[in-house]
């Protein structure tokens, strides 16, 4: 028994946390002890998955949050027949004080915007993609050579400066966890000075996906843009 329970303060937290990630379709249902987000079916159908990668950004929002409430997070993707819309369950673990940058991070969520970008340096690039810590997922830098294959994906990243998200399989566990990985790599951007843009992929067909093995590492499951924010131009009167 950890002692913890979800009361009015910290609901007041996660929920204004989770807010902050704008239009979801992504269902956070607060017990207790826990926090489990659902798919509905029916936006699950409409969505494809896109709904998935956002229970992850859901997902990444919680942890900081149980973070920064002093305690360690414990990630659970169960299966249960009567509930076959339960992506991942966020149970509550043993005490452990945050770090400054795991503060940093919470300050972060309340930064997040999707601006005009200008491009930053491989060196930033490499730095965001080494502080990806979820499990099954890899965020690496775009190389030239792989721009082709992802403009028949509908992304066009020329002149651009691109982190991808990859993940060995592409089961519902890692569409959350890779959705994860994006979200944390934006407040990890955010924490170092920079702005991001999400870019959606679509869902991969086994021949596509065989395809684009033999040019792009594991399975493309988001697309991050990196850059410094441009300031809006100001319309001519």
């Amino acid at each position: 028994m950890t002692g913890f329970r979800w009361d009015t303060s910290s609901r007041a937290v996660l929920g204004d946390a989770l807010v902050r990630l704008g239009p979801n379709r992504c269902v956070a249902e607060v017990r207790p002890d826990e926090v489990v987000l659902t798919e509905p079916p029916a936006r699950r159908d409409r969505a494809g998955t896109a709904a998935l990668l956002e229970c992850g950004a859901a997902l990444s929002t919680i942890w900081t949050v149980v973070r920064v409430l002093g305690r360690d997070p414990v990630v659970v993707f169960p299966y249960d027949a009567d509930r076959p819309g339960v992506a991942v369950v966020v149970r509550v673990g043993e005490p452990r004080a945050p770090s400054s940058s795991e503060w940093a991070r919470y300050v972060a969520l309340r930064k997040l915007a999707e601006p005009e970008l200008r491009p930053v340096s491989l060196a930033v690039l490499g730095a965001l993609a080494g502080e990806g810590f979820w499990p099954e997922t890899d965020v690496r830098i775009v190389r030239p050579d792989w721009v082709p294959a992802l403009a028949q994906l509908g992304a066009d990243v020329t002149g651009q400066s691109a982190l991808l998200v990859t993940t060995p399989g592409d089961s519902r566990r890692h569409h959350v966890l890779a959705g994860a990985a994006l979200h944390g790599t934006r407040l990890a951007a955010v924490v170092r000075g920079f702005a991001s843009r999400s870019v959606p992929l679509p869902r991969l067909t086994p021949a596509e996906r065989a395809r684009h093995s033999e040019i792009v590492p594991g399975i493309p499951q988001g697309l991050l843009l990196v850059g410094l924010a441009t300031p809006k131009r100001r319309k001519a009167r």
